[in-house]
């Protein structure tokens, strides 16, 4: 999602033109979504690699490893609490580290090789990640206002565009009602890749969490019952 912010998180100016952040909070909702979406995908491999042994599909490997660079391409761009992202991969899709997280999961169950698992898997995400896209991308809109309707106009929410979208700035004629309460106007961000974005966006965490996941698939295929 293009600059989700944490919780009660936007900008506003203070004296002398410094700006500072101003609570916009999320509802109980937003939240509870939010902490199910970040808790669904280790538990999920968790109860996986307990209960079924891997076929050990090698071809769900790139797919595991595609989609985590297109999440740590994503995350070098994401400034969280500043500004609306429309750069990098979010050019081409809204939603890149969701597009990578699929298809890191597409990966993780060719490995696995069970149809039970893959059809339990669909039905989890369609119940949790379809209504966390809706609320996030109405918690952007209260963030961002027109900003984020124009870049949502241009840029498909997960199916990604061939030609990278060109989202022009706009000059605050029309604003959210939370924009209203921020003086200093809200910019797009499409700057380069920054490695110390994907730092602080925690993403070396979800590498290191793969090469966990991968031991433990080691571990279930040739010592597992």
């Amino acid at each position: 999602m293009a600059a989700l912010q944490r919780p009660g998180a936007g900008r506003a100016e203070g004296s002398g033109g410094e700006r500072r952040a101003v609570l916009i909070p999320k509802t109980r909702g937003e939240i509870w979504l939010n902490r199910v979406r970040i808790w669904l995908p280790p538990v999920f491999v968790l109860a996986a690699v307990a209960l079924r042994r891997p076929a050990w599909h090698l071809w769900g490997i790139p797919l595991v490893i595609a989609g985590e660079a297109l999440r740590t391409w994503a995350a070098g761009h994401l400034l969280k609490d500043e500004q609306l992202t429309v750069g990098g991969p979010y050019a081409h899709v809204r939603n890149p580290l969701y597009l990578g997280s699929l298809l890191s999961a597409a990966g993780f169950l060719v490995i696995m090789g069970d149809w039970w698992l893959a059809a339990a898997f669909a039905a989890i995400a369609l119940a949790v990640y379809l209504p966390t896209v809706r609320q996030e991308e109405d918690y952007l809109r209260r963030m961002h206002g027109e900003a984020f309707d124009q870049y949502r106009r241009a840029v498909p929410a997960i199916i990604p565009r061939l030609r990278a979208a060109r989202v022009t700035e706009l000059e605050g004629r029309r604003q959210a009602p939370a924009q209203r309460q921020a003086p200093a106007q809200r910019h797009l961000r499409s700057g380069r890749f920054e490695w110390r974005w994907v730092w602080l966006n925690r993403e070396h965490q979800t590498w290191v969490a793969l090469v966990v996941v991968f031991g433990l698939l080691a571990a279930r295929r040739w010592w597992g019952g």
